[in-house]
């Protein structure tokens, strides 16, 4: 709702456009500048009618209050894009959960990227292979980003579906790379993204990665603004997923925990001798609260394992898997011991 506030008068729906061009050009740009002010300020300010002053205020107030939804409304709505991994998709209850935040979290080289192209390609797909047919949005903070791996994951993951140039092409034009350089920057661009979601038909967005983005801009010292930063991005995120009816992917990075404290490790992690250290997700716990479901990437050894270790719909759950050209491929679940619940899923520890 607060986001929403900020919209500028001349982008909100049925609203006296006439009456917002004057108070814009007296100061009052946004959504919350009009509901701040009075009926009577209105008057004054546009030299209207006190009926015409109270009629712009309530139909400002409709265009930005959240609209109240039924448990039914949310199920004829529950949609998903799938990973086309089919045991994951399965335990998913679908894949990636349309109006929500799914994060991905692993070290460097654990394949959170292969991830998010996997996911790219399933989105743009043509609805008659299993796609979803939509537009997507990559921020590639990393720049990590390639056009010609995802052409390679597609034609694994739909075969017979990109064999020709022209097909390709088609995938290639509905994935929308955006290369932010701050939160700050990612929030600016995410707010301004509306009437591309709507003419793209955006069923995707994905940020590769948003630990990338806050740790270059915040880094350790500023803890506080960087989750006020940090709950502005996720505010947005959630806003154009419930309104547009689209999934978000985020990956996030490991960090490594020393008893009660954690402190950024590099990708490619440092030993510990602690016993109780650990590696855990990044960003801490106020983002941990904005993600509705996450996935954990861990490779131990010789092992790698998928796991869904937060959701409202999943259990805990373990898959042993390889990167190969589709992207990431299970091989069967792992023993269920090997994922624990700990500390409410917030903080699981990762690769332990």
């Amino acid at each position: 709702a607060m986001s929403a506030s900020r919209r500028t008068l001349d982008r909100l729906p049925a609203v006296d456009q006439t009456l917002a061009a004057k108070l814009e050009s007296r100061g009052c740009r946004t959504a919350e500048d009009a509901l701040y002010r009075a009926p009577l300020d209105v008057v004054e300010l546009a030299d209207v009618s006190m009926h015409r002053a109270r009629q712009f205020i309530i139909s400002v107030a409709k265009a930005v209050a959240p609209t109240p939804t039924t448990a039914l409304d949310a199920l004829r709505r529950s949609q998903y894009v799938p990973l086309v991994i089919e045991d994951v998709d399965k335990a998913l209850g679908g894949g990636l959960r349309v109006g929500a935040v799914t994060e991905v979290v692993g070290a460097a080289g654990a394949g959170k990227t292969q991830l998010c192209l996997a996911a790219c390609a399933s989105a743009a797909a043509p609805a008659r292979v299993g796609g979803r047919d939509g537009g997507v949005i990559y921020v590639d903070a990393e720049r990590k980003f390639s056009g010609a791996r995802l052409a390679e994951i597609a034609r694994e993951k739909f075969p017979g579906a990109f064999e020709d140039e022209e097909s390709v092409h088609a995938l290639a034009r509905r994935v929308h790379v955006v290369t932010p350089t701050s939160l700050t920057d990612l929030n600016k661009r995410l707010d301004a993204l509306e009437e591309a979601i709507i003419d793209h038909k955006v069923r995707l967005v994905i940020i590769d990665s948003i630990a990338h983005l806050a740790r270059a801009e915040f880094g350790r010292e500023k803890v506080v603004q960087r989750q006020s930063a940090l709950g502005a991005v996720a505010s947005t995120l959630k806003r154009h997923a419930e309104k547009h009816a689209l999934a978000v992917l985020a990956v996030n990075q490991v960090t490594t925990k020393i008893g009660t404290f954690a402190r950024h490790a590099s990708d490619g992690g440092d030993d510990v001798a602690d016993e109780s250290s650990g590696i855990t997700a990044a960003l801490g716990t106020k983002w941990a609260h904005c993600v509705n479901t996450r996935i954990a990437l861990e490779v131990l050894e010789d092992r790698r394992a998928l796991k869904i270790v937060k959701s409202p719909l999943a259990p805990l759950t373990s898959f042993e898997y390889r990167v190969d050209a589709s992207g990431i491929r299970v091989s069967g679940k792992s023993d269920a011991k090997d994922v624990r619940a700990s500390e409410a899923n917030v903080h699981s520890t990762i690769g332990k």
